[in-house]
């Protein structure tokens, strides 16, 4: 195409405009931009273009993996807190399933499930009354989000209008 070949600065801003059209969740690596080019007859800067996608995956991995220790370092003292947790471990999980990345959707129903066992521990053996029920409420939430992560907001919802929830947390 009588061009120089594609650089690692010409795919990061594709990228970068993938990203600005479409969102975060939509972009996609070095690598596949630059394969849909070379499938369009342009040159590719091969070293270039392996060693920007290796930076782009290392980073990737590395904004994840401080996303699930900020979800494991969260304190649940309260249902607000726990909510909060479950809309960034859902919002985590849509993107693993997109990617198809089973290891990290592993990784995230064990921080859950991880989470579960310290509500229910907290649950069973404080002397505090309400924060033994709101360590149970959230067990039951995360229960709920880890069987039918699809069902959990519609389920949470009915929940929230239950006359027991309201009892229970009539501040709420």
């Amino acid at each position: 195409m009588n061009q120089p070949p594609v650089s690692a600065r010409l795919l990061a801003a594709i990228q970068k405009e993938i990203e600005a059209r479409f969102g975060k969740n939509s972009a996609i690596g070095p690598a596949a931009i630059a394969r849909i080019l070379a499938d369009k007859g342009a040159e590719l800067g091969h070293p270039e273009i392996i060693e920007s996608d290796a930076a782009w995956r290392k980073s990737r991995l590395e904004n994840e993996a401080k996303e699930l220790g900020q979800i494991l370092t969260g304190e649940l003292l309260n249902l607000d807190s726990a909510a909060e947790m479950i809309e960034k471990l859902e919002t985590l999980r849509q993107k693993f399933e997109h990617e198809e990345n089973e290891h990290e959707l592993k990784q995230l129903n064990a921080i859950a499930i991880q989470t579960r066992q310290a509500a229910l521990s907290i649950a069973r053996n404080s002397s505090a009354e309400q924060l033994r029920i709101t360590q149970s409420e959230i067990a039951e939430w995360l229960k709920v989000w880890l069987q039918t992560p699809n069902l959990f907001y519609d389920w949470l919802e009915l929940r929230q209008r239950s006359g027991e929830f309201r009892r229970r947390f009539p501040s709420d």
